[in-house]
């Protein structure tokens, strides 16, 4: 058998970036130049694993946006397999949700497993109930399997349906799959330090055996393991700190006719056409008085500038421009004439945004020996965080043994409730973490 698959995720519809209509338009364009790949190169199918909206609740324009792109596909006779992440998952309170809409439109096939005992129920998509762990193309040969977000429940869910599949696989191979797909919305804890409660790689591996491509989406970086394991990123920049990650989509082509022992797939990474988003240091010290600070922000922009000539609007598109101010000021930071650097900058690079951090410090503030002073990254963010955790932990004597391990415990709840988690499932590790530290 062979076929070809399109695999991308974090698509993000609907996102209204900084409330700019233009970056709401961005996000759908992205996601259809996916779209009109997939159709160019004849797929045999397009695998979402999850994320397509950016939140639960979408407007009209974004669910137009979906059904274009999803109208296309099923003209060109290719069928879309999608998975709810954990932005677009609707919670049990709210009923159907638009992914289940575009399902029961027959735009996809929304991959709903049933859960019996605890345990996620091998069962085939219905299109009736709208639920299923896996569909069958190419007549039974290419079996798709979906796991949603489970957010912190994920590693148990990963060894439950390992063994569920591990006792399938006797008829699976009777029926005649030869090739297992799937698709889960989680990611590797570790790739981007700042995001916590994921499982390991090593709790992946109960998988390794059972499934020949499993496709991520959550993490909006590019990632694989072992020719077995990918995550595409997303298709446009979701938040400023992604702009230097590689993101894109997988075309992937599967040969299950290859000699035992071969790899029976190629997975290529594209980089799909997107906004310019870029992202600039400013370094402040030194600088002590308005007039010198201006003066040398105006000549490092032009600098920046002539760098990226003939222009930073690649593909004609204005860019998005970024610019973090670092460092130990010399005067009072109220005295920064931020309009003035604004305008500067839209001089140099006519963006289409301008966004100005200051990222300053007073003299009479130091960093710990080795951290990373600028201030943009979410990963220091979570270090000072947790600093501040262990620090107001320590105050109190019933947790003072374990200040530390508190402190990360108490971040990794945070992240989890601005995720969007089921209480059910942060109660669920707040009582594990009290049982691992009690003993």
């Amino acid at each position: 058998m062979r076929a070809t698959l399109i695999h991308t995720a974090d698509n993000h519809l609907g996102y209204e970036q900084y409330g700019i209509k233009e970056r709401f338009n961005d996000f759908a364009r992205a996601f259809l130049v996916v779209i009109d790949e997939a159709i160019a190169r004849h797929a045999d199918c397009f695998l979402i694993a999850g994320d397509l909206f950016n939140k639960r609740a979408i407007d009209a324009q974004t669910l137009m946006q979906a059904k274009s792109g999803l109208e296309r596909l099923k003209s060109a006779g290719i069928p879309a397999v999608a998975i709810e992440g954990n932005h677009d998952r609707t919670y049990y309170r709210d009923g159907v949700s638009w992914l289940q809409f575009l399902s029961w439109e027959h735009l996809l096939i929304l991959l709903n497993p049933v859960i019996k005992d605890g345990v996620v129920a091998l069962t085939p998509w219905d299109s009736e109930t709208l639920q299923g762990t896996y569909t069958d193309l190419k007549e039974g040969r290419l079996r798709i399997y979906g796991l949603p977000w489970y957010g912190a429940g994920t590693a148990r869910v990963i060894e439950g349906f390992a063994r569920e599949l591990a006792a399938a696989r006797p008829a699976e191979d009777a029926a005649g799959v030869e090739y297992r797909v799937l698709l889960m919305h989680t990611g590797i804890l570790g790739v981007v330090p700042q995001m916590v409660g994921l499982p390991t790689y090593e709790q992946f591996l109960p998988l390794r055996e059972l499934v020949d491509y499993l496709g991520l989406g959550h993490v909006h970086k590019q990632y694989s393991r072992d020719n077995w394991l990918y995550n595409p990123g997303s298709t446009e920049t979701w938040g400023a700190e992604e702009s230097a990650w590689e993101r894109g989509y997988y075309v992937v082509t599967v040969d299950t006719g290859k000699p035992t022992g071969e790899l029976r797939q190629t997975a290529r990474h594209i980089v799909n056409p997107r906004r310019p988003f870029l992202r600039f240091t400013f370094p402040v010290d030194g600088l002590d008085t308005p007039v010198v600070f201006y003066d040398r922000f105006r000549q490092t922009c032009e600098k920046w500038a002539q760098r990226l000539a003939p222009g930073p609007a690649e593909n004609g598109s204005e860019p998005v421009i970024d610019i973090t101010l670092a460092g130990i000021l010399g005067f009072d930071g109220g005295a920064i004439p931020r309009e003035q650097l604004e305008a500067c900058v839209r001089d140099c690079f006519n963006p289409l945004t301008v966004r100005i951090h200051d990222g300053t410090r007073e003299t009479d503030y130091a960093l710990d020996e080795g951290e990373d002073g600028d201030g943009r990254d979410r990963a220091t963010w979570q270090q000072l965080e947790v600093h501040i955790f262990q620090e107001l932990l320590a105050r109190d004597g019933r947790y003072q043994g374990h200040a530390s391990q508190w402190a990360h415990v108490l971040a990794e709840l945070k992240q989890m409730a601005l995720s969007g988690e089921e209480p059910a499932h942060i109660s669920q590790r707040l009582r594990e973490a009290l049982a691992s530290l009690a003993q």
